[in-house]
């Protein structure tokens, strides 16, 4: 793990990262020093097991594929009350472990909450005696630059904290 320092004590925290796999939340959770919570698509919510351990995790449900009003204000709220809030901008998992393109909310919601944006980098394969690498970047104060200027040093920081490979359009 490098860059831990860098994560801000207190206040609402967007951790976004990249994502890589299902163990990347309890992951995150385990090596953040700080309460987390997590949006976690909404089909998961519907598993009643399932359901129930994201729930006692902190997670919530997010509709994709188009705006979900409630996820974004629950988003919100947690990021107001100082907690941390893993988002994956990429909005799904890599099947090629290739940074994909980033949705644009995570900037939006950022500015709306007053949070800072803290990149984290994820690079390996989970497998046994696999390494994982974790990297935290620099805080992304969104509140003098456009919500453009934010996703770009987003992602140019998510590509030099994986290695720099990205997804052909």
């Amino acid at each position: 793990m490098e860059g831990l320092e860098r994560l801000p004590r207190e206040g609402g925290v967007i951790i976004a990262s990249n994502h890589l796999s299902n163990f990347d939340p309890p992951l995150l959770g385990i090596l953040v020093p700080r309460y987390i919570r997590f949006m976690g698509k909404a089909e998961l919510f519907r598993i009643p097991v399932l359901r129930r351990i994201f729930l006692s995790l902190g997670g919530f449900p997010i509709e994709r594929g188009r705006v979900d009003r409630r996820a974004i204000r629950t988003a919100i709220d947690v990021l107001q009350s100082g907690t941390c809030l893993v988002m994956f901008p990429e909005g799904h998992r890599s099947r090629t472990g290739k940074l994909g393109p980033l949705q644009p909310g995570i900037a939006s919601i950022a500015r709306k909450a007053g949070a800072v944006i803290q990149p984290v980098g994820i690079r390996g394969r989970y497998r046994l005696f696999g390494r994982i690498e974790v990297k935290f970047g620099h805080p992304i104060d969104v509140r003098e630059e456009p919500d453009e200027q934010i996703m770009r040093n987003l992602r140019d920081q998510l590509l030099r904290l994986t290695g720099g490979q990205e997804q052909s359009s």
